[in-house]
């Protein structure tokens, strides 16, 4: 199991921030990544809530796997929208993530500004 796959498997260890149910893989949709960096959709079947986050992966020596997945934002989703997941990704929307990626230097305190 590599990449995008691994990872869904993964996250369904985590649990939606707003009621606290837990990820189906079909629920987790990887949106972008570049190296260690993944961009991804948690959708949440029970309470509706969208999460997008990044998440970043780091691998020891050992071959083991460490998973850090910072919180972007979230917002409610009525149900039956939330259960459409057939919207398609657009050109517009990979060359926009493309974009932001070539640019981004990984300072996250810096793109959100100091949490005070």
């Amino acid at each position: 199991m590599e990449g995008a796959d691994w990872l869904r498997t993964q996250l369904t260890a985590f649990g939606c921030s707003s009621c606290g149910n837990t990820y189906r893989r079909s629920q987790i949709r990887v949106l972008a990544h570049k190296e260690e960096l993944w961009f991804v959709r948690l959708s949440c079947a029970r309470c509706g809530e969208q999460t997008d986050a990044i998440v970043t992966i780091e691998v020891d020596d050992g071959d083991h796997a460490a998973i850090d997945a910072g919180e972007l934002g979230s917002a409610r989703v009525p149900l039956e929208v939330a259960g459409n997941s057939d919207t398609p990704v657009t050109a517009d929307d990979v060359l926009a993530v493309h974009e932001f990626l070539g640019g981004f230097d990984g300072d996250f305190r810096r793109l959100f500004g100091e949490a005070g």
